[in-house]
């Protein structure tokens, strides 16, 4: 299964889930469901898992939408209560079809990573979990870098962390890029 955060970081998230007592977790952007499948490893059978991603995967992946369905399916005999939500995130009928499932002890953003989508995936879902959680906190390229998406969580992160508790998590070999960084909401 593929993943594309740095193992430590994705493991000290599930870590403090785990200790958080987290029961119903959230993806907004799984890709491979690589993240997915590591956290939900560390919560109890039973648990609520739901992931929201793009079908038929992005022209750089268009294999992910398989290997995430395959980790859905895996998730659910192993006991969990696992489903996919394909979509935009920012749709209303995306967020009613997640919003159905109630409320979560956390969430995990990791989709667009321009700042309209994460503002708007942040008010969206975040209100709808105890500890909200962001990929990319620590992204920096030089300024020539011009391949891929701009990734501005790094600009939203530094605005939102000071008005709620929160941790970061930064293992990236290079220092410069991935970090997750968790919210508590409550």
């Amino acid at each position: 299964m593929t993943m594309l955060q740095v193992e430590a970081e994705i493991d000290a998230l599930a870590d403090l889930f785990a200790t958080e007592g987290v029961r119903s977790f959230l993806e907004i952007g799984s890709k491979f469901g690589g993240s997915l499948s590591r956290i939900a490893a560390r919560l109890p059978a039973g648990s609520r898992i739901v992931s929201v991603d793009m079908p038929a995967g992005t022209v750089a992946w268009p294999q992910s939408e398989a290997e995430l369905k395959a980790v859905i399916a895996r998730l659910q005999l192993q006991g969990f209560d696992a489903h996919v939500i394909w979509g935009d995130s920012t749709a209303a009928t995306v967020i009613d079809k997640v919003r159905a499932f109630g409320t979560f002890d956390a969430v995990f953003i990791d989709a667009n990573h321009t700042l309209p989508f994460v503002e708007k995936d942040f008010a969206n879902y975040g209100e709808m979990a105890r500890l909200v959680a962001f990929h990319d906190i620590a992204w920096h390229r030089a300024p020539e870098w011009k391949e891929g998406k701009r990734i501005d969580v790094p600009v939203f992160w530094e605005r939102v962390k000071g008005a709620h508790r929160h941790r970061e998590f930064k293992f990236c070999p290079t220092g410069k890029n991935n970090g997750i960084g968790v919210l508590w909401r409550t």
